[in-house]
């Protein structure tokens, strides 16, 4: 048995006991009278690079174009294949024709349906006219492998099914794989394998554009999870597009931002990695994904997770029809790509993740997307939503107080502030990770509790000041802290109390 078969099984074991047990909630999401099962989800096959099948499939009658340079939800791609949809149907050619459209079979119940259209990696993603999700298997082998399901969500992928959530701007199917990725970097610099499974997403740019939620096929029938946008969650954006857990947005002015985010690299799946707020630069890298969630020894994964980070201005006319796509393995592999126009001719800016600016590329195609103002200069805070309205205090049988400001769901680190009767004080970091569940959840703060993993930061700049604070403080640092940097807690939310276990303390909404 190969490394990767053994670790394939032992995260299927792993699994196993997870579930064990456990109830979910019956949701019926699917149509009754179109249920395919299909292969999605299960252990990846070897690739079939031939393009056996693909002449059995009827051409395409409708206009298509010759070529497709930016991944949206009408017009897609992988490295070996672009699809595109028209009049509720799903077609494709071979990413390197410059012709051959073909018409992609399509259960009963989806075709005529199909809405939108997103591929990445051997997958892809159809979203049907009611928002439910249809998910095509083997994208990256010949087309007599390709075969649909409608299952989605636990346990295990083989859920009812799962629809866009309300008020969806756009949406982008996103597919970070062990064998097209390889590895992902983390912010202490450390490359970690991707794991032995894809993690598969839909990520969909929601409530006017200040929220990003994403629907985890491996997760419950819910739209509870969610990506923050830039500034604190704040930063209202137009459009959004996703590859390989690398998201890309921008707002009306032109403002771009990247981020390298998941459910496993956001620290909510501990169950299969190890993470760490320990400084881990400098650590050996794990050989394989066993290795790194057993020893040790080598590097866990570095939190919190990596932010936005903002990209330059393009030096051009620009469109809301942008894209990221994969061009090889490890997370800077990515390129960028927005609709635009220089010089008078149309065409596409596109970028290297990495790169210091945009070039241009010609296609003298006219322009699909909705023209952004783009200015010159950065613009991103001038549309920013309002501050998250949960804030919450307390005050411990101790005597000291407790204040949490403006706290969200999707944000973090959140500043928690202890003020002390003596006149001291200490400003603490809480870092709260949205953990792993098995039954439904309502999005946002509400009154069913909210559970996360948290740890409690004590700086190091307030580590080293302890002396120069209060009695009362550096108790407090000291004994209930247990003068450690960080103290890993328990914190359950709803919209009328915040309870962090680690202090055995509720604060209340304020």
């Amino acid at each position: 048995m190969s490394r990767r078969a053994i670790e394939r099984t032992a995260v299927i074991a792993v699994i196993g006991l997870v579930f064990a047990g456990m109830t979910t909630h019956s949701v019926t999401v699917a149509d009754p009278g179109c249920a395919p099962v299909g292969t999605v989800g299960s252990p990846e096959v070897a690739v079939d690079e031939s393009t056996a099948g693909l002449e059995a499939l009827a051409p395409a009658a409708v206009d298509l174009p010759e070529q497709v340079w930016v991944r949206t939800t009408a017009e897609s791609f992988n490295r070996r294949w672009t699809f595109a949809t028209r009049e509720g149907n799903v077609y494709v050619k071979e990413a390197a024709a410059q012709a051959g459209w073909r018409t992609v079979e399509l259960p009963g119940c989806l075709a005529g349906r199909v809405a939108g259209v997103s591929a990445d990696d051997d997958e892809v993603m159809a979203i049907d006219r009611d928002g439910r999700f249809f998910t095509m298997d083997h994208a990256l082998s010949a087309p007599r492998d390709w075969n649909w399901s409608s299952r989605y969500g636990t346990p295990l992928w083989t859920g009812p099914g799962n629809i866009l959530p309300p008020g969806t701007l756009a949406w982008s199917w996103s597919v970070l794989s062990p064998n097209e990725d390889h590895v992902w970097r983390d912010t202490a610099g450390n490359d970690h394998p991707v794991g032995g499974a894809k993690v598969s997403h839909v990520f969909a740019l929601t409530h006017g554009g200040q929220r990003i939620q994403y629907v985890d096929p491996w997760l419950p029938v819910d739209h509870s999870y969610e990506m923050a946008t830039p500034y604190g969650g704040r930063f209202q954006a137009v459009a959004l597009s996703t590859s390989a857990s690398t998201s890309l947005v921008v707002n009306r002015f032109g403002d771009f931002y990247t981020r390298l985010y998941d459910f496993d690299i956001s620290g909510a799946d501990k169950v299969f990695f190890r993470y760490s707020y320990e400084d881990q630069r400098g650590l050996p890298e794990a050989p394989d994904m066993l290795a790194e969630r057993v020893d040790n020894r080598y590097a866990a994964i570095q939190l919190p997770a990596p932010d936005w980070e903002r990209q330059p201005k393009v030096p051009g006319e620009i469109t809301d029809r942008i894209s990221v796509h994969k061009t090889g393995p490890g997370s800077s592999a990515r390129e960028l790509r927005v609709e635009g126009r220089d010089g008078g001719r149309n065409g596409f800016w596109t970028k290297r993740l990495t790169d210091a600016s945009w070039t241009f590329v010609a296609t003298d195609r006219p322009l699909v997307g909705a023209v952004l103002e783009n200015s010159p200069t950065d613009r991103s805070t001038d549309t920013l939503a309002a501050p998250s309205p949960y804030d919450y205090q307390g005050v411990s049988p101790q005597g000291w107080s407790a204040r949490v400001r403006a706290f969200d769901v999707a944000v973090t680190p959140t500043p928690l502030r202890i003020e002390f009767g003596d006149g001291g004080g200490l400003g603490l970091i809480l870092h709260t990770v949205d953990g792993l569940r098995q039954t439904p959840q309502q999005p946002g703060i509400t009154d069913q509790p909210r559970h996360f993993d948290g740890t409690i930061e004590l700086s190091p700049d307030a580590l080293a000041g302890l002396d120069a604070q209060s009695a009362a403080a550096r108790d407090f640092a000291r004994n209930i802290l247990g003068g450690k940097r960080f103290t890993d807690t328990s914190v359950a939310v709803t919209d009328a109390g915040f309870h962090i276990a680690a202090l055995d303390l509720t604060l209340n909404r304020s």
